[in-house]
């Protein structure tokens, strides 16, 4: 609407006036009436994406107090994300061929193998030349990446021109002013090349890039342990004593973090374990007590 309002010029034409009554003179344009509707709905638009701001915010309190880490995927429109949400949470979001399939950002729990999880949030796609007024209008949607602890940038690596798409939301995460986060780059759509294992080679050849195929689950073990050892570099290393009568503690400590040690002695568990700051915070007592 913001793009249409400065461009609905003689468009009509054959409705240059409202006709008034006789004694009412010439009448308001109907340019002008359109330009009067066009501005209160962007209005009432703006107001509902604060709405959706204030209403995401509130979720993310929410998942802050539980110390889970957050890991969003990030990449061009039709990358693969929602396929690859799908493929690991078993989440029925719709994943289609097609630009901005993924419009609102959907959060699903990961369970891997060895206890521990993390949650899994998949969001808007980006473009390149995105319009300021479009990064605006998707600023409810995108500020769930700033709250992340760690970005995965998903390519589709069997599109001819992946290395721009790749330049392209490199720019837009740049806008957002997320640099500190850190990210993992997956190549994803590698069953479409014509040589993947040319592809792998070059992934291995390069840091922090992992080859898999959202929609036929190779390489997704591997996805999942890249997530985790990224992870473990935004955790801290405790080691607490953790009394009998918190078991819940202990069972939160293999959820969130990776745990290196565990010794049972008399006085409770001892544990030595990489967790998320927060979460290492609400140790403390435990960790001085582990000291004494």
């Amino acid at each position: 609407m913001e793009y249409q309002l400065p461009r609905l010029t003689k468009m009509w034409t054959h409705l240059e006036r409202q006709a008034g009554g006789k004694v009412k003179g010439m009448g308001e344009k109907q340019i002008e009436v359109d330009k009067r509707i066009l501005r209160t709905q962007i209005g009432v638009l703006k107001k509902e994406l604060e709405s959706v701001r204030k209403h995401r915010k509130q979720y993310r309190n929410r998942r802050f107090s539980v110390p889970v880490p957050v890991v969003s995927l990030v990449g061009y429109t039709n990358a693969g994300k929602s396929t690859l949400l799908n493929q690991l949470t078993g989440a029925n979001v719709l994943s289609e061929d097609r630009l901005f399939a993924t419009l609102d950002p959907t959060t699903r729990r990961v369970q891997m193998k060895n206890g521990s999880e993390f949650l899994l949030t998949d969001t808007v796609g980006f473009i390149q030349k995105l319009p300021t007024t479009l990064v605006a209008a998707f600023r409810a949607t995108l500020e769930e990446i700033s709250e992340s602890s760690l970005l995965v940038h998903v390519v589709d690596i069997s599109h001819p021109l992946a290395e721009q798409q790749i330049d392209a939301v490199e720019k837009v995460l740049a806008e957002l002013d997320v640099s500190e986060i850190p990210k993992l780059m997956v190549w994803n759509k590698v069953d479409k090349v014509t040589d993947p294992e040319k592809i792998k080679l070059e992934a291995e050849r390069r840091e922090d890039i992992v080859c898999i195929s959202a929609l036929t689950g190779e390489g997704l073990l591997e996805f999942c342990n890249a997530v985790q050892e990224k992870l473990k570099d935004s955790m801290v290393p405790v080691e607490a004593l953790v009394p009998f009568n918190k078991g819940e503690l202990l069972s939160t400590i293999h959820q969130v973090g990776m745990v290196e040690k565990t010794e049972y002695t008399e006085n409770g568990t001892f544990v030595k374990a990489f967790v998320p700051l927060r979460f290492a915070r609400l140790l403390t007592p435990m960790r001085q007590l582990c000291k004494s």
